[in-house]
């Protein structure tokens, strides 16, 4: 063998064993480059926001003054129309159910002149707590005296007297004694004038009537001023016309207005027929409201 041919096998084998390692290095140097080229995946964050929808009262804020063409606008829930105040009596505090009968008059203001109809003040004993007498009297006296009550008629006058025999006595009673008086046909509490003597409730006179809407100094003058005018001979009334005051002797204690006053009082008769026309009145405690003070 001539020293030529051995340099070329020596040439040969070294050219091998570099091809070799190149085919064993090259997957992975490609990974490699692959890697180092490729950018990374970005990682997206996927969020719900719930969000509660603004009153009706504040408009919702635009910098543009147009809503965004993205943003859909909130769903409107439609729900059942507000009931109308009706019979049911308000919560407050409680009241006795039961009292022991009879009635003691609280003290009478002196130096009233003497007017055509006498009338005793008087409490069920043991139908509410002491305190509560005299203010229930002076109530009383500030109804009949008002201007706009049923003096303006000029034709009635009252004094109050603590004698046996008056011509009306205005009771404040408990609230099964009152029911026992006015009847059971009607599930709800009212007062009422029966045999020369106004019963008034103590669930009401305490806690008033839906129809008043928390007003009780008002509801209280129109118990009052509504009993008084059944002893004087007035009848039920219904509400004359929508948005006008209703009359005294409408019972604003069941509503004020004439389609449920209708419906509460369907099965009992009161001595009115109540159209069912819409009317719905303003509360009015005054038999003469027109009157100024």
């Amino acid at each position: 063998m001539t020293i030529g041919r051995i340099v070329v096998y020596v040439l040969a084998a070294m050219l091998a064993g570099v091809t070799i390692g190149l085919l064993r290095s090259w997957p992975s140097d490609v990974r490699l480059q692959n890697e180092v080229a490729q950018p990374p995946v970005p990682v997206i964050e996927t969020r719900i926001s719930v969000r509660s929808s603004p009153p009706a009262s504040s408009p919702p804020s635009s910098s543009s003054g147009s809503p965004s063409p993205t943003t859909a606008p909130p769903l409107a829930l439609t729900g059942p129309a507000e009931p109308r105040p009706g019979p049911e009596l308000p919560p407050g505090e409680p009241v006795r159910a039961f009292g022991r009968g009879g009635g003691r008059s609280p003290a009478r203001p002196p130096g009233r002149p003497r007017p055509r109809r006498d009338l005793l003040v008087e409490v069920e004993q043991g139908a509410v707590l002491p305190q509560a007498h005299q203010p229930f009297a002076a109530a009383v006296d500030q109804a009949l005296a008002d201007p706009r009550g049923w003096t303006a008629s000029g034709t009635v006058a009252f004094r109050r007297v603590d004698v046996a025999e008056p011509d009306v006595r205005i009771r404040l009673t408990a609230t099964e004694t009152a029911r026992a008086t006015c009847g059971f046909e009607l599930p709800y509490d009212t007062s009422c004038y029966v045999g020369g003597v106004v019963y008034v409730s103590a669930p009401r006179w305490f806690r008033g009537a839906e129809s008043f809407a928390g007003d009780l100094a008002g509801y209280r003058r129109y118990v009052i001023n509504h009993e008084i005018g059944h002893f004087l001979g007035h009848r039920h009334e219904a509400c004359p016309a929508d948005g006008a005051p209703a009359p005294v002797m409408m019972q604003q204690t069941f509503s004020v207005s004439n389609d449920r006053l209708a419906e509460v009082t369907a099965g009992t008769p009161q001595g009115l027929s109540v159209p069912r026309d819409g009317s719905t009145c303003v509360p009015n405690p005054w038999p003469h409201p027109e009157v100024s003070r």
